[in-house]
């Protein structure tokens, strides 16, 4: 997969972490993860890769059978393919990659959703409204505003904060307002952001994505990858396009 262009250390943090499970071999393997959410017990399949002088011969099927198998065994109600935050490779299986579309539609998933990346350019600015300052993340302002109001997104801005790909954006008065990070899981890939819902359509969250475009284009990056994209006009608006569609799929076990 070189177009992917995944490093050893992100494959590392993406595919060795609590719950996951590797099935195969130097000739090919898939990495499932396994998660509690209350009552519910769910698999989630990160990765298969076959290397292609293997491919064609039936062994990513079996591979990905085995992985169900290993889920079942769990106790898992499902399989998932759009993979699990906070550590994930993509948002589902790339439309463009028909093999891989063949063989899921082949074991039985479901289609149930669809993911969009879109990609801009890092040269974007946008100054932040009368009031805010947004700058690189170096306090504690930013987690704390994600507990209490997105705790889903804790993990990765945790790992931001840590290496130094998370922007926040504080109030007049100090208060954290919103944040943004790059690089989580993957080099230059953009998200997950936030604002206080009282900030919304103030320029607050487009100040956010500029700065970090900003530090993309200080190390050297022409452009980030927004991932995972929820809102696409306002992403739009700021000029970022559509690069990549994903489709999710789900296996009832």
């Amino acid at each position: 997969m070189a177009d992917e262009r995944l490093t050893e250390s992100e494959l590392a943090h993406i595919c060795f972490g609590a719950g996951d499970e590797i099935v195969g071999d130097d000739g090919g393997a898939a990495v499932l993860t396994i998660k509690q959410l209350g009552d519910y017990t769910g698999a989630w399949l990160l990765l298969v890769a076959v290397p292609p002088e293997r491919q064609s011969r039936g062994h990513a099927k079996e591979l990905v059978g085995a992985a169900i198998e290993r889920a079942r065994a769990h106790g898992a109600k499902h399989m998932h393919l759009a993979n699990a935050i906070p550590r994930y490779v993509w948002p589902g299986v790339d439309l463009a990659n028909t093999r891989a579309g063949m063989l899921f539609e082949t074991m039985g998933f479901e289609r149930n959703l669809v993911g969009i990346n879109m990609t801009i350019p890092a040269t974007f600015r946008r100054a932040p409204p009368r009031g805010v300052t947004v700058e690189l993340e170096q306090t504690d302002g930013a987690l704390t505003f994600a507990h209490r109001a997105f705790p889903q997104w804790v993990d990765e801005l945790t790992v931001a904060v840590e290496q130094g790909t998370a922007v926040a954006a504080r109030d007049e008065h100090g208060s954290t307002i919103g944040f943004g990070c790059h690089s989580c899981n993957r080099e230059t890939w953009i998200g997950p952001m936030a604002t206080d819902p009282e900030t919304h359509h103030g320029g607050v969250g487009s100040a956010v994505l500029a700065a970090i475009c900003a530090d993309l284009e200080r190390r050297g990056h022409a452009a980030g990858e927004i991932c995972w994209v929820s809102n696409l006009r306002f992403y739009g608006k700021c000029g970022a396009t559509v690069s990549r569609v994903y489709q999710g799929g789900r296996l009832r076990l």
